[in-house]
């Protein structure tokens, strides 16, 4: 029967590789970034790519609702032939549609990403001073930059599962580190 195979920080190398063991190591130590104001950016981009192309679609019902002729696009799927668009449209309406429904798309998985994102509890503070006293003593040894993460606390969060206990814990690790003070002693 083999034995048991813990991997354990000096393993691994100096950097990323010493890091990412170290937050691996305890559930508490999951702490990464959630990059909320890009989601933001990346949502707000998407949106607009989505008004502009609607914006699009509008014109383009607006262009065709004419008497006779222009309503007849209106009343079934655009049957149009692309060489006879009217003047400043360069698509028909099903190849707009498909490509509104692609960004629609885009921007729903990536809305709903954000939101799951968005619900990830914030680290616990004595696992993130935990991380931050690991990083900041030299753990991981990365370059200034590139831990420059772990002081953007408000935009931290947690994998951690089952974190409603979290006070609980807190709260028998404070009272065993002081019983094991008094034994000592």
């Amino acid at each position: 029967m083999g034995l048991i195979q813990i991997p354990k920080l000096e393993d691994f190398p100096k950097g990323f590789p010493r890091l990412a063991c170290f937050l691996e190591s305890d559930d508490s130590f999951m702490v990464y970034r959630r990059f909320g104001i890009v989601f933001s950016r990346l949502l707000l981009n998407k949106q607009d790519e989505i008004r502009k192309l609607e914006a699009k679609l509008h014109a383009m019902d607006r262009t065709d609702d004419v008497p006779i002729i222009g309503s007849k696009y209106l009343m079934s799927q655009d049957k149009r032939d692309p060489q006879h668009l009217p003047e400043g449209f360069v698509e028909t309406r099903p190849l707009l549609l498909e490509a509104l429904e692609g960004k629609l798309l885009e921007y729903s998985e990536l809305l709903l990403k954000a939101h799951q994102t968005k619900s990830l509890e914030k680290p616990a503070p004595r696992d993130y001073r935990s991380v931050l006293r690991f990083m900041e003593k030299g753990g991981g040894q990365l370059f200034e930059a590139e831990m420059s993460w772990i002081y953007d606390k408000e935009d931290l969060v947690s994998l951690r599962p089952g974190r409603e206990h979290a006070w609980l814990d807190g709260v028998l690790e404070r009272m065993l580190n002081f019983c094991r003070g008094r034994v000592v002693r």
